[in-house]
């Protein structure tokens, strides 16, 4: 059944997006991501180079018929201008569209691989020329290395960003977001339950706490889930149409157990 999950605008992008989203790579199906779809999300984010493009391939299966209601978002991990043209080429024949909402530039995790996606002949070069074309209407960067993808964001090319964030990991509160806050960059959390590993530990809270936590911080707009589990996803999306925010004392008790799971060594 679609819930009536809540909405946020997507930085300067100004698209409206549900504050939950699917996250791409780990369901094989296309009834899978239909029937995540069906929970009443619209923001939708996959990559090239996931499952070796048969990724792409099951969500453009998923999409057919509904392409016109959803944000799809798609990376490239090429830092050439002519590599990142041909996986942008190749990523919308496979997802059976003409255009992509966001294409973002893939874990960007490094001085060197900024340096050269940013510079003539780089991806953003060719990214850019796309957009120009109506290939794609914005441009997204993603990443893991909180301080690289900041300076990343610090640049103003970015209109997205794609970074981990939650209760254990706070560290883009102090990089990422006031970058994206000083640019009016939109920003998209992945790894909100660290892949799962914040729902195993002793007393862990409800999971739909831990998508709660990173959409109370106001610079986030929305947060993806990984499609491992379709009950979960739908029992996250039923949560938070019922509440997006969190208690002061929620959120100590959310951020003590986290700290103790990080300390722990259980979120490697």
């Amino acid at each position: 059944m679609p819930y009536d999950l809540p909405r946020a605008t997507l930085g300067r992008t100004g698209l409206e997006i549900t504050r939950f989203g699917i996250g791409g790579c780990y369901c094989e199906t296309a009834d899978g991501y239909r029937a995540a779809l069906d929970c009443g999300v619209n923001y939708i984010d996959t990559a090239r180079a996931y499952r070796e493009g048969e990724d792409e391939k099951v969500i453009g299966q998923a999409l057919q018929g509904r392409r016109h209601e959803l944000v799809l978002a798609s990376k490239t991990s090429r830092r050439d201008a002519e590599g990142a043209r041909g996986e942008l080429e190749t990523s919308l024949r496979a997802l059976q569209t003409d255009y992509l909402d966001i294409y973002q530039l893939h874990h960007l995790n490094t001085e060197a691989e900024r340096t050269q996606a940013l510079a003539p002949g780089g991806a953003l070069e060719a990214v850019l020329r796309a957009r120009a074309e109506g290939l794609i209407r914005y441009v997204g960067v993603t990443g893991h290395d909180w301080p690289q993808i900041e300076q990343a964001v610090l640049s103003g090319h970015f209109d997205t960003v794609l970074c981990w964030y939650n209760c254990a990991m706070k560290e883009p509160e102090a990089t990422v977001f006031p970058a994206a806050q000083a640019h009016n960059t939109g920003v998209v959390i992945m790894n909100a339950s660290r892949n799962e590993r914040l729902l195993k530990g002793p007393d862990a809270p409800a999971p739909v706490q831990f998508y709660r936590y990173v959409l109370n911080h106001g610079v986030v707009a929305t947060t993806v889930m990984g499609l491992r589990n379709g009950d979960l996803f739908e029992e996250v999306a039923a949560g938070l149409c019922e509440r997006v925010t969190l208690s002061r004392e929620e959120q100590y008790a959310l951020e003590t157990y986290g700290a103790e799971r990080r300390a722990a060594g259980a979120l490697e």
